[in-house]
């Protein structure tokens, strides 16, 4: 075994000739798959893990609705379950409103939280999240996202009107003949004015640039809503990863009610991600599928360009199994080499990721990963020893296998042959 190391080694050794050059190229194959698949996978896993926290930090554990979807007149009972399940709750009232800022402007891709200010306080961490003024939701006050005063043009203490879109349909009424009029029937219509007291910044694009928050009571006021109701009651666990029994308990205890999981309120999107991961995985395996065909093809130009060493080697007693265990090992070390390289080269890409992309994205005035459809400032990456040490080892077995062909024909050279014609 320690002589075809040897002599398998001593193949790789970079000489001035073209066997050398191929070799060279093998192993840089394999370096730019291992890399690739290295810094993809990371990327991917750091996305959905990102993905997740955020989803967790920014949404409740899970939900408990009406399963008509009705108001829900008296969350009081609903909040005692969940907390003797061992879990938190709050009532919150959620709808799309219009906000209308700069006199005519309107913004109708808003969703307002109307929420108790302590439960705000208690679940999203604002100390780290605001940016302006305070959290407070008093009597007409709201918080918005640093998303909205930027699109605004607003800041603490500027007014906003919010129109309910429950009460703008009402002041219209279909012709039986066709098209609308306005509803001489309707009762006077006025806007509720509201006074920004708070801009925050979760980091989540999504979240900041359609969410604001204001009092429960003022929710319940604006959609025409009695106090003290509420159109959901969001709850929260000790483990949002590991929360199946308390789900289970507060279902039993409450099966007039809809229990949804932050997980099954985004499966779709979680679904696609995983998907993407995985086709990801096996569309880019075929780099270093490549990178062993080369590996071949580089095996079997040293079999002809090392007829005589072989013919030489069965000369003086080298069997069959040692031939062919020298290039297998010839595959399996470009197979080492190349992975090593290649994951230390995947580490410094994934390290100096944000600086590359931003370095790019300036290059080539392209924005790389808009925000608008990733949700985050910069680019995430997660690296799993798992998901490395399975790149590593298909890499040097898919390069080793590569090697059994030329192996097998080196193996099976006629040793007086060899020497006569070389």
């Amino acid at each position: 075994m320690r002589t075809e190391l040897f002599l398998a080694w001593r193949y790789l050794k970079p000489k001035r000739n073209a066997v050398s050059l191929i070799t060279v190229s093998s192993i840089l194959g394999v370096t730019l798959g291992v890399a690739v698949l290295m810094v993809v996978l990371a990327v991917m896993t750091g996305f959905t893990d990102l993905m997740k926290q955020k989803l967790v930090e920014t949404q409740a554990h899970f939900q408990i609705r009406d399963k008509w979807r009705r108001v829900i007149s008296d969350p009081a009972p609903i909040i005692q379950a969940v907390e003797a399940a061992g879990g938190e709750a709050a009532a919150v009232i959620q709808s799309p409103v219009l906000v209308q800022y700069d006199r005519r402007r309107l913004d109708m891709q808003v969703l307002m939280f109307g929420a108790a200010e302590q439960d705000l306080r208690n679940r999203l961490d604002f100390n780290v999240a605001l940016r302006a003024g305070k959290l407070s939701l008093g009597k007409n006050e709201v918080v918005i996202s640093q998303n909205m005063a930027l699109r605004w043009n607003v800041n603490v203490g500027d007014k906003l009107l919010f129109h309910s879109a429950g009460r703008l349909t009402g002041l219209v009424k279909f012709k039986p003949e066709g098209g609308v009029e306005l509803n001489s029937t309707a009762s006077a219509y006025l806007p509720a004015e509201f006074t920004v007291a708070g801009i925050y910044s979760i980091g989540k694009y999504d979240f900041d640039r359609s969410v604001l928050f204001v009092g429960l009571d003022d929710a319940a006021d604006l959609l025409d809503l009695p106090w003290g109701c509420a159109t959901s009651v969001f709850g929260w666990g000790p483990d949002p990863f590991d929360q199946k029994a308390l789900i289970e308990a507060i279902r039993k205890a409450l099966p007039q009610y809809t229990v949804a999981t932050w997980e099954e309120d985004n499966q779709q999107l979680l679904g696609v991600l995983a998907v993407e991961k995985r086709m990801m995985f096996f569309l880019l395996i075929f780099i270093v599928l490549v990178a062993a065909f080369s590996i071949t093809n580089t095996l079997i130009t040293s079999v002809y360009q090392k007829t005589r060493e072989i013919g030489v080697l069965k000369a003086i007693g080298a069997g069959d199994g040692s031939v062919t265990l020298i290039f297998v090992l010839q595959g399996f070390l470009i197979g080492v080499v190349g992975s090593g390289v290649g994951t230390l080269l995947g580490w410094l890409v994934i390290t100096f990721r944000n600086d590359i992309m931003h370095k790019v994205s300036e290059w080539t005035h392209m924005e790389l990963f808009p925000k608008e459809l990733y949700f985050f400032n910069e680019l995430p990456a997660h690296i799993v020893p798992g998901d490395v040490a399975f790149i590593v080892i298909s890499s040097v077995l898919l390069c080793t296998l590569g090697a059994l062909l030329p192996a097998s024909r080196a193996a099976r050279l006629d040793p007086a042959k060899a020497l006569r014609y070389e």
